[in-house]
Order: structure tokens, then C-alpha cells, then sequence
């Protein structure tokens, strides 16, 4: 073999290995910047955000990550990257169906949505969690038996057999047909006035007192009548 020919070789072999890494290259899949198209039930179309490419991304629909006990309502325009597995995830995600195998995927069809912080997030308390949606959050049991619902103007509360709130000694209780309300000491207010039990207990006392003892002195022929013969005993207490 002449010393071109094994030049050539050489250049020809370098030239395949490139050929063949390219290839393998565009074939692999990648992690990408992407933003948020539209939510479509529990899929998220996205768009790539990138720009002076040899070619065009199209827009791609693929799942979101996270499970499904915790759902996101993605909004357009929220910023994330896109994640590339190893094979095919319609098995697992619904997207067609069927089972994987270890056949690699094309570079766009095997990929998850995964949000990321952006520093032009609201800010929050960084020693609490946060919880918000754009109309509120819904917390509730897989079967929707007790609900919690909040919206921009209104809390719900819907509970089966029981809602209870504890501060201290100081118990609410709400149960079917039924509430209660315990405590050291308790007050009602308005805009006109202000009572408590123990008012409301007292002054009840003082009105039974009175009308066991009170007399008419015109009924018994100009004579006092004396106290009423029966008593009343005035319980409105457990």
C-alpha cells in the first residue's frame, strides 16, 4: 500500500469516526430550555427557547413532571428545561401506550417538562412552603370526601362527619346538625353591642331570682299577692 493510499485511509477513517459521532450526536437526546405552549389535561405543550439553530424545534407535547397527587397549573409562558430518557415513556405516561425496551428514542420524542426557579418570581417567606394557583388551591382527599377551597375571595371548607379547629384550650367543633364552641371565656359582638356566656349567665340568674320573688300589690284586692307559688327554676345549662 503506498503512502497515499495510506493517508487516505487514515483521513477517510478520521472523516467516518466524525460522521458516525455526529450522527450519534443528533440522534441522543438533550437537555433543553423550553417554556410553556398550553396545559392540556395532565400534558404540557412546549416550545423551545432557543434561537440561531441549523433548524426548527417544533413544538412538542410531553408530560410534566411530578406525581399525580400534586398537580401544577402550568400557565403559558412559564420557564423550564426539557429532559431526554433513554428510551420510550409512552408506556408510562400514556402517550401511546405499550411497553419500553432498551430501542433508543428519536432525540424529540422521549422527553419530560420540568420546571425551574426564576428570579422574577414573587418573592416569599423562605422558611415556610408556599402554595398558590392563579385561581386558588384545592386540597382534598383522592375520593373528594373533605375538600379545602380557596379562591381570590373565598375560603370553602366542605368536611363528611366532622370539622374541628383547636387553639389552645378553645375548641370549634362542626359535625352533621350540630356545632359547639368550648372555651375559658367567649364573647359575641356586633356592630351594636358585645355579650358572653357568662353575661348572657349572670343576667339570666338575676332574672330567675327576680321572678321567683317578685309580688304584685294590686292583685289580691289591694293586697300584695307574695311570690308565685311555683317555682321556676330557669335551667338553660347542661
Amino acid at each position: 500500500m503506498s503512502v497515499d493510499q495510506k493517508l487516505n485511509f487514515g483521513r477517510n477513517m478520521n472523516r467516518f469516526a466524525e460522521q458516525k459521532f455526529n450522527e450519534a450526536f443528533q440522534a441522543a437526546g438533550k437537555i433543553l430550555p423550553a417554556s410553556i405552549v398550553e396545559q392540556k389535561g395532565n400534558m404540557v405543550t412546549v416550545a423551545f427557547e432557543l434561537h440561531d439553530t441549523p433548524y426548527v424545534f417544533p413544538n412538542v407535547t410531553i408530560p410534566l413532571f411530578g406525581p399525580q397527587y400534586i398537580r401544577y397549573p402550568m400557565q403559558p409562558g412559564d420557564k423550564g428545561i426539557v429532559i431526554p430518557a433513554d428510551t420510550y415513556l409512552g408506556g408510562v405516561s400514556g402517550q401511546g401506550g405499550g411497553i419500553a425496551d432498551l430501542t433508543p428514542p428519536a432525540n424529540l420524542s422521549a422527553l419530560v417538562y420540568l420546571p425551574i426557579s426564576n428570579t422574577e418570581w414573587e418573592a416569599v417567606d423562605g422558611n415556610v412552603v408556599t402554595i398558590y394557583g392563579p385561581e386558588g388551591v384545592t386540597i382534598r382527599d383522592q375520593g373528594s370526601n373533605t375538600t379545602f377551597l380557596l379562591t381570590p375571595d373565598s375560603v370553602t371548607i366542605a368536611a363528611v362527619d366532622q370539622f374541628k379547629v383547636t387553639v389552645g384550650s378553645t375548641v370549634l367543633t362542626l359535625t352533621q346538625g350540630m356545632w359547639s364552641i368550648t372555651g375559658e371565656t367567649g364573647n359575641l359582638q356586633d356592630s351594636t353591642a358585645s355579650t358572653s356566656p357568662a353575661i348572657m349567665h349572670t343576667g339570666w340568674a338575676a332574672l330567675v331570682a327576680w321572678l321567683n320573688a317578685h309580688q304584685h300589690s294590686n292583685g289580691n284586692g289591694g293586697s300584695n299577692t307574695g311570690a308565685p307559688i311555683t317555682t321556676f327554676n330557669g335551667n338553660i345549662t347542661q
